[in-house]
Formats: structure tokens, C-alpha cells, sequence
């Protein structure tokens, strides 16, 4: 009887087996063969590879979500850690240090899209005002990178998105005009069109109070808070075109006003002083095909910042070095320490997308990254004790 072997499958066979692993098994598959190493190294397994994981995500009942933290304190410190729902002791399985060292003295995290990272730096001028520069985008699991060119301008809003209908990663800033400061110009970088930033649109009565705005990626557009809190400003990826939406009804005066992505809804977030926050999701009438705001839960937290929800439904929220996870029925919490004081909090899947398949010709590889791993065991907030080893990527 004849032994089966692995190699012996048809190609398409073992790139679907080689889709299905986790990213850490499939970057030490490359080391088993030259036959696995070309075919993980194939023009098409990475986008195989992103298929399958985003629709093994739609039907994956583990109750685990990755998230990249980021931290200030003592320095930029950047972390990876996954949510585990499943576990009972707590709410993470790990906390994993990550050292993409962006370029610039002073920077922040744009957003992620399907494991890439965007940065970009900021610096006071000469006129005390507020400027954008170059950015960055980086996968950390490819050890990929590249520097946008820049171009001079004040830039304020910026975003990272990507158009699942043309399967293109855009990169959207807005320009200040020299002569009339009310009025602004987005410009888009497509990651390899090769075409360099493109002016696409002019902005009237931009909002220069809140400047510095990421804007939150979803439904195909980048959103922001627009002037005086009256509306929220959206730019679809694919068109390249702007819209306005309206903001939940506000009801009551409230503090401030978030915007984020909660379950794959755009979400706005109510800070009050006395009375409570409100989480609202926008979300698609299935009889009208409309967009409308929903109200989905109120917490009595103080300046908590919404995560994500949970595939059992549950709001995840942190604040400093805590982590805090809400039965939406009964509104209590389950908290956890990270030990980690956390600035940022953002949406993460590790992939292996490649800049240099898109297109990018600048692209670059990281020096080897060393991983801070820990492990971590705690009973509602109490202290981690951890085992921390270090690997290379």
C-alpha cells in the first residue's frame, strides 16, 4: 500500500491546508521545504490566506479578538493581545510586545486594516500649528515596510482604509488652503498605484478646532467629528467622494463625543458628567435600506473608552490599566488589569498582506523584532504574574 504524502497533493489542495493554519504555523511551514516555501511565498496565498480568515472570523465561535495596545508611558511601547472569551480566569491570553520603531520622534496609529499598520508623525512648527508628516504603513508579521513621500502642508484629518470592491488600501489626509484656512483639500495615497498622493476633493468649513482626528473606517468610509458637533463628515474609499451624516440625537448636554467601530457598526459615544454615557450604533434598515442610529447601551463609567463587542455580546471598554467587560443586560463588569497603561486601543488581525504583492516598491524589511511574550493569570482585576519570554518573529 502506497504512503500518502503531503507533497504529493495537488497545489491547490495544499494551499488551501496551508490557508488554514494560524500565522505563526505558516511562517515556520516556509522553513520546512523549498516546495512550502514557494507556495506560501505564491503572489496568491496571501490573499487566500486573508479570504479565509476573514470568513472563518464570520463563523469562529472561540470568542477570540486581537487587539494592538498602545502605550506612552515611559516611552511608545506597542502591544498585541487577544481577547479570550472562553476563559475563565481571564479575559487575555497573552500580551505580546511589538517593536515596529516608526521613523519619527513623535507619532500615532492611524487605524489597521487587515494586518497593516498605519502611522503617522506629528510635530509642532514654527507657527505653533499642528503638522502631520510622512506616513508609515507596516505589517509586523511580514516585517514590511514603507514610508510614504511626503509633500509640505499642514494636514489635520487624517485616515486608513480599505475598499473590499477594488481591493485597495488608501491612505486619506486633508490639506489646509495657505490662502483661505476654512477651506481644505483631501488628498489619498493608494498603496501601490505608484501614483504618489493625489488631490480628490475640496472640504468646505473644515473644522480646525478639533484638529488631529483619525477617522474611524467603516462601512467603506472614513468618518469624522465635523465642526461644532452638528454632523459627521464621510469619505467613501471607493467613489473618493464625501458625504454628511447626522450624529445621534445628543438628548441631554454631554462632555464630548466619540466615534469607533463597535461590532462592525459605526459607533458614537456620549460622555457625560452626571447622568451617564450612551453607545449608539448606526446601523442598516433591512425594509428601507437606510442607515439610523440605534441606541445600544448606557454605562455610568468614568470616561471608559468602548472596544469592541464580544461574540456572546459583551462591551469590552478600558481606561489606564484596566480593561472592562460589560454584560450588556445587566450592565456589570468583569475587570482586568493588563498592567499596561493603555492610550490606545485598536482593532487587530495578524495576515500575512504584503506591500511589496500590492505594489509598493519602496518597500523595506524591519530589522528582527524581538517579541515580549507574557502570560498572564489574574481574578477580577487583580495582579498579573507573568512569564515572559523573548523570541525573534
Amino acid at each position: 500500500m502506497r504512503r500518502f504524502k503531503f507533497n504529493d497533493l495537488p497545489k491547490e489542495m495544499m494551499l488551501q491546508i496551508l490557508s488554514r493554519l494560524p500565522v505563526e504555523f505558516v511562517l515556520i511551514s516556509k522553513l520546512v521545504c523549498r516546495q512550502w516555501r514557494d507556495l506560501i511565498r505564491h503572489p496568491s496565498f496571501y490573499q487566500e490566506y486573508l479570504d479565509h480568515l476573514s470568513s472563518a472570523a464570520a463563523d469562529d465561535d472561540s470568542g477570540k479578538l486581537g487587539f494592538i495596545f498602545f502605550s506612552y508611558d515611559q516611552g511608545m511601547k506597542i502591544y498585541y493581545i487577544e481577547h479570550d472569551e472562553n476563559s475563565h480566569e481571564t479575559l487575555f491570553s497573552g500580551i505580546t510586545r511589538m517593536n515596529l520603531n516608526p521613523p519619527f520622534n513623535d507619532w500615532s496609529c492611524i487605524g489597521s486594516q487587515n494586518g497593516l499598520i498605519c502611522f503617522d508623525s506629528r510635530y509642532m512648527g514654527m507657527s505653533n500649528k499642528h503638522h502631520s508628516g510622512p506616513a508609515y504603513v507596516c505589517n509586523p508579521v511580514t516585517r514590511e515596510y514603507v514610508v510614504l513621500l511626503d509633500t509640505e502642508g499642514v494636514y489635520l484629518w487624517t485616515g486608513f482604509g480599505y475598499s473590499c470592491e477594488t481591493n485597495e488600501y488608501k491612505v486619506v489626509r486633508s490639506c489646509f488652503d495657505s490662502i483661505d484656512p476654512n477651506v481644505g483639500t483631501a488628498q489619498v495615497y493608494t498603496l501601490g498605484s505608484g501614483g504618489g498622493w493625489r488631490n480628490v476633493a475640496k472640504i468646505n468649513n473644515m473644522n480646525r478646532k478639533h484638529d488631529r482626528q483619525h477617522g474611524v473606517f467603516a462601512n467603506g468610509a472614513l468618518h469624522w467629528e465635523n465642526e461644532h458637533r452638528e454632523s459627521i463628515l464621510a469619505f467613501h474609499l471607493t467613489e473618493e467622494k464625501f458625504s454628511e451624516l447626522p450624529l445621534p440625537p445628543a438628548g441631554v448636554p454631554y462632555i464630548s463625543i466619540e466615534l469607533g467601530v463597535l461590532g462592525g457598526f459605526l459607533s458614537a459615544t456620549y460622555y457625560r458628567e452626571d447622568i451617564g454615557n450612551e453607545i449608539w450604533l448606526l446601523k442598516k434598515n433591512k425594509e428601507t435600506c437606510d442607515f439610523r442610529w440605534s441606541k445600544e447601551f448606557s454605562f455610568d463609567s468614568n470616561m471608559q473608552k468602548p472596544l469592541e463587542f464580544t461574540k456572546s455580546r459583551r462591551l469590552l471598554c478600558y481606561k489606564n490599566t484596566k480593561v472592562y467587560s460589560y454584560d450588556l443586560k445587566a450592565s456589570s463588569a468583569k475587570v482586568v488589569s493588563v498592567d499596561k497603561f493603555i492610550n490606545q486601543a485598536i482593532r487587530h488581525k495578524n495576515t500575512l498582506v504584503s506591500l511589496r504583492l500590492l505594489g509598493e516598491r519602496d518597500t523595506k524589511t524591519m530589522e528582527s523584532c524581538e517579541r515580549a511574550s507574557s502570560r498572564e493569570e489574574t481574578e477580577n482585576g487583580g495582579k498579573l504574574k507573568k512569564r515572559r519570554t523573548i523570541r525573534n518573529l
